[in-house]
């Protein structure tokens, strides 16, 4: 069950509430009842640790039945707003296997049977090709070319965006002449035009380095996530030594 139909079945349990002169508003205790359950179970999956499980749980074990509807509803609402932990991990876990088996599968494609013409991979229009090939394994809505806001007057283009999982992929291949500086300096710009986009919270940046060009992989990496202020910067440099 996903969040949205928690959330509708929890305001159709909301409008079914009654009146009675005793007891004051309430809802159907048996709907509510497996209702506030279904909800905590899926808060305690998609986001452990977060600071609203308590209060959700306060509210579950709460005694009044319509006011803590709502307030559990409202809590409820307001998880649209926050990336699940346990949906995060997987994307994460799934794209870093990606990148780091890229070269691997690169490689494998230039042993063809009886040499078969197959994709070389030369420049950064390349690696897009068969890296889009392999996200398209995993995700269902992969956008190449994406617009981004305008940026420094110009719009500009995001190589891949996942939509639903709200990820954007910029590519970059090193050759002689665009190394850690000249990687760096493009992948600052990206990270401050991105930003901008509203459907993008995490940036993955693959910059595919088969011949070693990047001196300094590791304090390259380092320094370009901690720019990752008001969205979340991840950079993979494959292959690693």
């Amino acid at each position: 069950m996903t969040l949205d139909e928690i959330i509708e079945q929890g305001e159709s349990v909301l409008a079914a509430k009654r009146r009675d002169s005793v007891a004051g508003e309430y809802v159907p205790f048996e709907r509510y009842d497996e209702w506030k359950r279904l909800a905590l179970m899926f808060a305690q999956q998609q986001y452990p640790g977060h600071p609203q499980l308590k209060t959700l749980e306060a509210h579950v074990s709460g005694t009044s039945q319509s006011y803590h509807c709502r307030a559990i509803l409202s809590i409820m609402k307001a998880f649209r707003e926050i990336q699940p932990q346990s949906q995060s991990v997987e994307y994460e876990a799934t794209l870093s296997q990606i990148f780091d088996r890229f070269n691997r599968c690169a490689q494998q494609l230039k042993r063809r049977h009886d040499g078969r013409n197959t994709l070389i991979i030369d420049d950064e229009y390349d690696v897009q090709d068969l890296l889009q090939a392999l996200l398209k394994l995993h995700f269902d809505d992969v956008r190449e070319e994406e617009y981004t806001p305008s940026y420094a007057g110009n719009a500009s283009r995001i190589d891949f965006l996942l939509k639903e999982e709200e990820i954007a992929i910029e590519v970059k291949m090193t050759r002689k002449n665009l190394r850690d500086k000249e990687i760096g300096e493009q992948l600052i710009i990206d990270i401050a035009k991105y930003k901008n986009h509203p459907n993008c919270k995490s940036l993955y940046c693959f910059v595919y380095d088969p011949d070693g060009n990047i001196r300094n992989p590791k304090g390259l990496t380092s320094d370009l996530e901690k720019l990752g202020v008001g969205i979340k910067v991840k950079v993979y440099i494959r292959p690693m030594d």
